[in-house]
């Protein structure tokens, strides 16, 4: 992975780049705690937030200090008035497109959007559809597919995981209630070629047909421009030289998720509609990203929800960001959230893995790991998983899922011609 794109995935996932008061899409955290109910009617005359200050020149909301909004709480940024949560989805449901941003690496957030998601789909049963910018385009037919019962929750799996890099737990919550109910799935962003070239030749260096192939760009908004500057000026000394391409970059994923959007509601398919779109909240803070691109293609009503988390860790920040003035309103709505990490425990054979005709061939061991104390070295080719046959790396990563520290797994290997049967028990860990 380059610079330029290392860049880029922090931008996607980073959630705090700006404080509230001055974000460009603040990601932070989504549906309420379990812990803490949504406000009741004695709670909802009690203003839950501090009244912001007149002289701060804030746009985000002229009535609460949205940075002190409290999880199970939900305000309404122009009013500055707390409302329930059937109150926010019904309000929600009036509108064509929902833009529900989040912070990739919180269970808060998809919790989130799953209630409204199933609000939603109450309100308007077989009218709803999720827009998701986890998948690129090409991944449309087995989505498709996997929404159907067709695909294969392996193949779905290996998708997603070739197509985003954030752990699938944190929105499997989401992903069952969308299957169970067969909500068709749109996958929003660009390709991996159209991504790849774009990257190394920028839009200028792209071959005619190439450039046939890029969605309309509007490159003019002043204030989109300064908060993606903003955040990339955040990285430091010397990322001023770069910013022209990363900024091409950015217009490009964000056009690409518009025009797809629009398309598929203007389609046959998607006529009668609502859509319930799922991206990081920079892509939809200030609706300066997805949403007025969307709306210039298709001018449908939609709202914007933003979540917010108190209690976002500091280490998760990362970039010591300088926000611009922006006069432009957040959202429609911030829903106050905790902020829960992922706390499940996967596990770790310890193993470096490539592909090989045979099999999966081992390219280095871990010290210490459940695959040395197993006695698989390097240059061994794995056959057989826990009795499952392995022909290709997912193979294990996809068998690893249900796996916990303590578990023991056979595990089949070729040495030198050698079949040998070894057992490793799992340690924790994120990594196969």
């Amino acid at each position: 992975m380059n610079r330029l794109q290392n860049r880029a995935r922090l931008l996607f996932v980073i959630i705090s780049i700006f404080t509230l008061t001055a974000c460009a899409g603040h990601t932070q955290s989504a549906s309420p705690s379990p812990h803490h109910p949504p406000v009741s009617q004695i709670e909802k005359k009690q203003p839950p937030v501090e009244a912001a200050s007149v002289s701060s020149g804030s746009s985000e909301s002229p009535y609460q200090d949205v940075t002190k909004i409290k999880p199970g709480h939900i305000i309404h940024l122009r009013t500055g008035l707390p409302m329930l949560e059937n109150e926010v989805i019904d309000h929600l449901a009036r509108a064509r497109i929902i833009y529900a941003g989040e912070v990739h690496d919180s269970i808060e957030d998809h919790r989130m959007q799953l209630k409204i998601l199933k609000g939603l789909l109450k309100r308007h049963p077989g009218k709803v559809v999720v827009g998701m910018e986890m998948f690129q385009r090409s991944s449309q037919d087995l989505l498709d597919l996997w929404v159907k019962g067709v695909a294969s929750d392996k193949a779905f799996l290996k998708r997603w995981y070739e197509d985003w890099s954030h752990d699938d737990a944190y929105y499997r919550e989401i992903l069952d209630f969308i299957k169970e109910n067969k909500i068709p799935v749109v996958a929003l962003r660009p390709t991996a070629e159209m991504s790849f070239k774009m990257r190394a030749k920028g839009m200028k260096g792209l071959s005619k047909n190439d450039k046939r192939k890029l969605p309309e760009i509007d490159d003019t908004d002043p204030y989109h421009r300064d908060a993606v500057n903003a955040i990339f000026q955040g990285h430091g000394p010397g990322a001023s030289n770069q910013f022209e391409s990363f900024y091409e970059m950015m217009l490009f994923w964000e056009e690409t998720m518009a025009e797809t959007i629009a398309e598929y509601l203007n389609s046959s398919e998607g006529k009668d509609k609502k859509m319930l779109v799922m991206a990081g909240g920079f892509h939809v803070g200030y609706g300066f990203g997805i949403p007025r691109r969307t709306f210039r293609r298709l001018p449908a009503s939609y709202q914007i929800v933003l979540s917010h988390a108190e209690d976002f860790p500091d280490e998760m920040k990362m970039l010591n960001v300088k926000p611009p003035n922006l006069p432009l309103p957040l959202s429609d709505f911030v829903w106050g959230v905790e902020f829960e990490p992922l706390k499940e425990k996967k596990v770790r054979l310890g193993v470096m893995l490539e592909q090989f005709q045979a099999g999966v061939r081992i390219a280095d061991v871990f010290p210490k790991s459940p695959a040395e104390k197993a006695g698989i070295q390097e240059g061994d080719i794995i056959t057989s998983f826990d009795g499952e046959p392995v022909r290709e790396r997912f193979d294990i990563i996809f068998l690893l899922q249900d796996k916990k520290p303590g578990d023991i797994v056979r595990i089949k290997i070729i040495r030198k011609g050698k079949s040998i049967e070894t057992e490793a028990v799992m340690a924790a860990s994120g990594h196969p």
